[in-house]
């Protein structure tokens, strides 16, 4: 989700060099991204003081963006030596930071987060692009998928650490990928389902639920080599989680299954995705497990994954 305030902040100063601090495992992300020139990674056990004498052996830097809100990421730059700092007046920060943004009111037309990083990049003094341009992240060349006698990877993500009230039942996944495969038997329809460690045993009931070929590669890549894997899928169906927002910033056409969660806020970015919802009337609650019955997600039934699925493929013809 602040893919397009990188994008903007290079389009706004084109002979930036920009340089990316974040976390080891989110490294191989922005390291794809052309608009970044350097990334700075750290081990997530790593303190501050660390932090700050890996930025200083990399600098000197002249401004910082603070992406997150938290007073230890405005530590870890002021320890790193960089010049002047821009993030939100959040967390007691502001005494660090040289351009304090008052805490952003989203519009009914600007509630998703990515909006709330583009106002970062506005208060560095750099005018936006229109918005179609810094959300056109071009899809990546994949066979075409509508001649028969062809095949499609077809990705699933099932999981969802935050808790059950995001994850689609697995008996519907296992239902509307059974469908597609009626409706298309023409397509060999290869199935690979992704998720982290924690969701490896989501990842096995859903492969025993579904015919070959499929694979469950949950928990058995780290993040350079699922962003190689989903580079190489047709589509992808998920619920709202990191893999969602990973594929859609490569470009690769997602379904997205929203449960308890808004996707006014978070949906995946770009025209191509396709994003299902039942709204209800205790939606969205943002709760980790459903207290009643998850009517939320009961309410989409496969048919309707199907038919978001089938548009997506009929788009890669």
């Amino acid at each position: 989700m602040a893919l397009p305030a990188v994008v903007a902040l290079k389009k706004g100063r084109p002979g930036l060099h920009l340089t990316i601090c974040c976390r080891e495992n989110l490294a191989p992300l922005w390291a794809s991204c052309e608009e970044v020139d350097e990334v700075i990674a750290f081990p997530k056990t790593l303190r501050p003081a660390g932090v700050g004498r890996l930025i200083r052996e990399h600098g000197p830097f002249d401004e910082g963006l603070l992406l997150p809100n938290s007073l230890r990421s405005a530590l870890e730059l002021r320890l790193g030596g960089v010049g002047r700092l821009t993030g939100y007046a959040r967390n007691l920060r502001s005494f660090l930071l040289h351009r304090a943004v008052k805490r952003f009111v989203p519009s009914l037309e600007k509630r998703h987060h990515l909006y709330s990083y583009l106002r970062l990049v506005e208060a560095m003094g750099i005018e936006m692009e229109p918005l179609d341009e810094l959300l056109a992240i071009p899809p990546p060349p994949t066979p075409n998928a509508g001649n028969a006698g062809s095949e499609i990877h077809l990705g699933i993500c099932p999981g969802a650490e935050y808790g059950n009230a995001k994850r689609y039942p697995i008996e519907r996944y296992a239902e509307a990928i059974g469908n597609l495969r009626a409706n298309r038997p023409d397509l060999k329809i290869r199935v690979s389902i992704f998720g982290s460690p924690v969701e490896r045993q989501i990842g096995e009931d859903l492969a025993a639920l579904i015919a070959e070929p499929r694979v469950n590669r949950a928990g058995q890549t780290s993040i350079a080599g699922l962003m190689t894997e989903l580079q190489s899928c047709h589509l992808v169906v998920t619920n709202d989680t990191g893999s969602m927002h990973l594929a859609a910033a490569l470009g690769v056409p997602t379904v997205a299954i929203f449960g308890s969660t808004e996707p006014d806020l978070t949906a995946p970015i770009g025209a191509i995705h396709r994003v299902i919802r039942h709204k209800v009337d205790c939606s969205p609650c943002f709760l980790r497990d459903c207290p009643i019955d998850y009517r939320c997600m009961l309410r989409i039934e496969p048919a309707q994954v199907v038919r978001e699925m089938e548009v997506l493929l009929e788009a890669a013809k």
